[in-house]
């Protein structure tokens, strides 16, 4: 009886995925929509029925995804990844920040894998190709200042150069922070309707917990005073030192995000004032981010919150 339920439920949400994929794969649009969908049939499976029948349901999907395009192939291993590390840190239960890392991780390793695949099968470098984009827009937007007589010296465009270079150098951090902002939708939806089907609740803790151990701030310091020296930027401890420098600082804003929410609760404040802090502090983009992430490095550092604990 077991087994028949676990088949049945198998090819439903089997059938769910494939349809998702085929619009993830094929229509315009609502693709993008499908993308966010995709691994939460996946994630319900794990959840409800653990790691070996799992494992069948993911390589099932696998298969029928290689049968219909090598596209649909690729796609499936870059969500399928994360999404079965996420049920099976939820299905074991494990806390949901821990499930959202694992899931975080394994997208992360299934977009590099879908990248590394791709230029396999077609031979085109993505990378490659963005830096020729940009050589590409830049000798245009040259020619075309020229053109109406606009002046711009050599050290504005190397600063633009250098800019654009670094931007380069940290695609590792975007391809985590896109990682963890894509596991936290996933998760969020395939939590959504598992509470509504089921007794045993899976929730989020209030984002004011969120709490960064002492060693990110160890690392962000680190990392910081390493940039002071002079390293190469071809050699390989540069993009090392930027990206673990810059993931945690991420994570050190969030920190400063998740002190705003514990302040409030802590003076009994409306709600909405965190909120409205936080979407202005993204609005005003660099110069209130890097407040927050002071914020974040005092928080961590002196145990702010512990403080105003014990003056209560």
């Amino acid at each position: 009886m077991n087994n028949a339920r676990k088949m049945t439920e198998g090819a439903i949400l089997g059938g769910i995925y494939l349809v998702l994929l085929l619009i993830a794969t094929f229509a315009p649009v609502i693709n993008i929509l499908a993308m966010l969908i995709m691994p939460v049939p996946i994630i319900l499976y794990w959840i409800r029925h653990g790691f070996k029948p799992g494992i069948y349901f993911a390589l099932a999907i696998l298969l029928f995804s290689f049968i219909g395009t090598l596209a649909g192939f690729f796609l499936t291993i870059s969500v399928a990844i994360g999404a079965a590390a996420t049920g099976y840190a939820l299905h074991h239960k494990q806390s949901t920040y821990e499930a959202l890392l694992k899931g975080a991780a394994g997208y992360a390793l299934g977009f590099t894998i879908f990248l590394a695949g791709t230029q396999f099968v077609s031979g085109i470098n993505i990378i490659d190709e963005i830096q020729n984009s940009y050589q590409t827009t830049l000798q245009s937007l040259q020619s075309e200042m020229d053109t109406v007589g606009v002046s711009v010296t050599d050290t504005q465009w190397d600063q633009v150069n250098a800019m654009f270079d670094y931007i380069m150098v940290l695609i590792p951090t975007m391809i985590a922070v896109g990682s963890l902002l894509y596991a936290f939708i996933t998760q969020w939806l395939a939590q959504k309707i598992h509470n509504r089907q089921s007794k045993d609740k899976i929730l989020y803790p209030p984002f004011r917990r969120f709490n960064l151990p002492v060693i990110v701030l160890f690392i962000y310091f680190i990392g910081s005073f390493a940039r002071w020296f002079d390293m190469d930027p071809n050699g390989w401890l540069y993009p090392v030192v930027a990206n673990v420098t810059e993931l945690a600082g991420i994570l050190l804003v969030l920190q400063g995000f998740s002190f705003f929410f514990y302040f409030a609760h802590h003076r009994n404040l409306p709600k909405v004032l965190p909120i409205l802090a936080v979407v202005v502090s993204v609005l005003f983009g660099t110069i209130l981010l890097y407040l927050v992430r002071i914020l974040g490095i005092i928080d961590v550092g002196f145990r702010l919150r512990e403080r105003m604990s014990s003056r209560k």
